[in-house]
């Protein structure tokens, strides 16, 4: 398949949501190496201004002109109008260039008729302001305080000739004027002590500080839940779904690496990837464990020390600021305006509702522990139901715990939680919310303290019965309709015994004991004037020292290898 049909064809799959920009592309074994980038690069491209291409295509009448496929016609017209080269000739069809140039004059034209309705002085004004606000998150590096300190990072990346500005004389400049896209510049963060912030578009992956495990590179929303679990040094800590473990690793810097943390989390190679990260950032104090926090027994003498929980649970992950996703979206929404978006709303609230019920049980559950005094929930969710509706449903089903105040949930932050979904106004002021235009992922945050001692007799008896009802769930839940149609006692299993009657095994014969042999007088008398055999003589030794040496007329000895084997 020629270059633009292949492009044309992602683009068919991107519409029926069969996999992802990325997916498509640089992991796509079916391009060669030097295809992939390209290939990424025009597909990303053209989704950011495919609804200006439709329309300049549309207005042209090129589809009619040359009969072909809209989605080809957007991936050649963008890269006739867009790009500095022109159609590209390697991988491509040399006929349906020059077919495409000849109506290049009236393309152009079209495209600049359209940024004259529009008002937009650049090609990149023809973007959507939803697609910009997509690329205009901040990059956030938090401070490996296991390592270093804020100070001396800040002094490396000036060396690095990056430039500190202080926010707070940006003069009623917004943070994007004053950390404006490519610019080499960063700043402290205004709420978190241990967080730096930096330009839209920044990449530090390559850079030696984030290599060395100095800095890590995460959200600033992600940071802020262990900064409101505020886990003390040489205290014991929980995180219920802790991979991959920047959160976890979080919670050690904070604790100076004295303590103890477990790490709960049910899929084995996210646990592994967590052992990974927290290892190259230091953390010596995290025990990871693969299992389901529901299943961990608050009342194990092993977690009685345990003081704190960071649970950021399973969520609809609504409030990630995915550039990929954004475009595809905004795509889909253009060639499919009809679409089914009242079936998709729906099966949104029912998702969100089911993981709001698991997100209840997760916070319950950790509230069991006797020894917790504090607790921060997190989600990466917009949605009230999965974040203030699960606060509400929590504070209403125990009095043991309460919200914390806001003055310990990040207090200088501006934007704080809903007043809905069962929370009063001082209630939904205790909790945070972050959205994009905020310059970070829509998240939200909340924490629980203690108010009443732990009662352990209560405990014991919401245990026994939540074993008992899932027991019994396992029971009523119906078996595969393999197993249904086969089982012993229904129709089918039955006429299969009938059919197929089991076989009684033969009883094995004891051996007989062996019989010794007897000989002839002849093979007697053979026997005592038969002469006695030779004794074999071991073959001479050879001493080596250093090395192998060669015996003359004997086989060459065989090096032996002593390898010592160390389990990790």
């Amino acid at each position: 398949m020629l270059f633009y049909e292949r492009a044309a064809d992602i683009l068919g799959r991107l519409e029926r949501r069969q996999g992802s920009v990325k997916s498509m592309t640089v992991g796509n074994h079916y391009l060669k190496p030097e295809e992939k980038r390209k290939m990424y690069a025009l597909l990303c491209e053209t989704l950011k201004h495919a609804s200006a291409l439709s329309i300049v295509i549309e207005r042209s009448g090129l589809l009619q002109a040359e009969n072909i496929e809209a989605r080809l016609a957007l991936v050649l017209t963008h890269d006739l109008l867009f790009t500095r080269g022109g159609l590209q000739h390697t991988g491509a069809d040399p006929k349906l260039n020059l077919a495409i140039r000849k109506h290049k004059s009236r393309l152009a034209s079209e495209l600049e008729r359209l940024k004259a309705e529009l008002g937009a002085q650049s090609n990149a004004d023809l973007v959507p302001a939803h697609l910009r606000d997509a690329a205009s998150t901040f990059r956030y590096v938090r401070v490996n305080l296991l390592v270093t300190s804020v100070d001396a990072i800040v002094k490396a990346f000036q060396d690095d000739r990056y430039r500190l500005v202080d926010l707070s004389q940006a003069e009623g400049r917004s943070m994007h004027q004053v950390l404006a896209v490519k610019s080499r510049v960063f700043a402290r963060d205004p709420h978190l002590a241990d967080l730096l912030v930096f330009p839209p578009g920044t990449d530090l992956h390559a850079h030696p500080l984030f290599a060395n495990g100095s800095v890590v590179l995460q959200d600033k929303a992600s940071c802020m839940p262990a900064h409101v679990v505020q886990p003390a040094p040489g205290s014991a800590a929980l995180d219920a779904c802790a991979a991959p473990g920047n959160k976890t690793s979080h919670m050690a810097s904070l604790m100076k690496n004295r303590g103890r943390i477990f790490a709960f989390d049910m899929d084995q190679r996210r646990l592994e990837t967590l052992v990974e990260l927290t290892g190259n950032a230091k953390c010596k104090i995290i025990t990871a464990q693969c299992m389901n926090f529901l299943d961990v027994d608050p009342l194990d003498p092993s977690y009685a020390d345990v003081e704190y929980a960071l649970l950021d649970p399973s969520c609809s992950g609504s409030g990630i600021v995915n550039r990929q996703d954004a475009l595809v979206d905004s795509y889909i929404s253009i060639v499919n305006p009809t679409g089914t978006g009242g079936d998709e709303s729906r099966s949104t609230e029912a998702r969100a509702r089911n993981l709001a019920e698991f997100q209840t049980s997760i916070v319950l559950h950790a509230m069991r522990f006797p020894g917790v005094k504090r607790i921060s929930y997190s989600t990466c969710s917009v949605h009230a139901e999965e974040n203030e509706g699960v606060v509400a449903r929590v504070l209403q089903s125990q009095t043991e715990f309460g919200l914390a105040g806001a003055d310990q949930v990040i207090p200088t932050w501006h934007r704080r939680g809903l007043e809905t979904a069962g929370l009063t106004k001082e209630q939904a002021a205790c909790v945070v919310r972050t959205m994009p235009e905020d310059g970070t992922n829509g998240f939200f945050v909340a924490g629980f303290v203690r108010q009443q001692p732990a009662d352990i007799a209560n405990t014991k008896q919401q245990l026994s019965e939540l074993r008992a009802s899932r027991l019994k769930e396992e029971e009523a839940r119906p078996k595969s309709a393999a197993y249904a149609s086969n089982a012993p006692g229904s129709a089918a299993g039955n006429a299969k015994k009938a059919k197929n009657p089991p076989q009684v095994k033969k009883q094995k014969q004891p051996k007989q004991p062996r019989q010794p042999r007897v000989k002839t007088p002849k093979q007697v008398k053979d026997d005592v004037n038969s002469p006695a055999p030779a004794k074999r003589e071991p073959p001479p030794m050879v001493v080596a020292s250093g090395a192998v040496t060669k015996s003359k007329g004997k086989k060459k000895p065989k090096r032996r290898v002593s390898v010592a084997v160390t389990q990790l």
